[in-house]
């Protein structure tokens, strides 16, 4: 079982812009798919991304819940799973989210996305076509 400690302030920070409302996944992004804000593959399991799908109830491909002390509906997939690691810590350091593991900081910049404006901008062609 994936565990994930939330801080207080992390708890604060999603709520305060609706991410407790609905599903939201854990994805290492940079690797281009349906929600990845970053495109591309040239940081793969280095950036880090929340997605809230807020257009969906949920998405199968993302089937491991990460079980956490918010109560949040938090998955992931075994594929992501892979760069995680275990005991995992979201937290605020300065002013933005930042994600630990057993072995250190995964990363000090956790993005955030709504699947609906994610939707919105691919079909725009402003994200998702980068390249490495």
């Amino acid at each position: 079982m994936v565990k994930m400690t939330i801080s207080q302030d992390a708890m604060n920070f999603l709520k305060n812009r609706s991410y407790d409302k609905h599903e939201i996944i854990l994805i290492v992004d940079g690797g281009g798919g349906d929600y990845s804000i970053e495109g591309g593959s040239c940081n793969i399991g280095m950036d880090y991304s929340l997605i809230s799908l807020d257009t969906m109830k949920h998405d199968s491909r993302y089937s491991v819940k990460i079980e956490n002390n918010a109560g949040f509906k938090i998955y992931t997939s075994d594929y992501d799973l892979a760069f995680l690691g275990d005991n995992l810590i979201l937290d605020i350091h300065d002013t933005t989210l930042r994600l630990r593991n057993d072995s250190g900081i995964l990363t000090g910049a956790v993005k955030i996305a709504k699947a609906s404006f994610l939707a919105k901008r691919a079909k725009e062609g402003i994200i998702g076509s980068k390249n490495c």
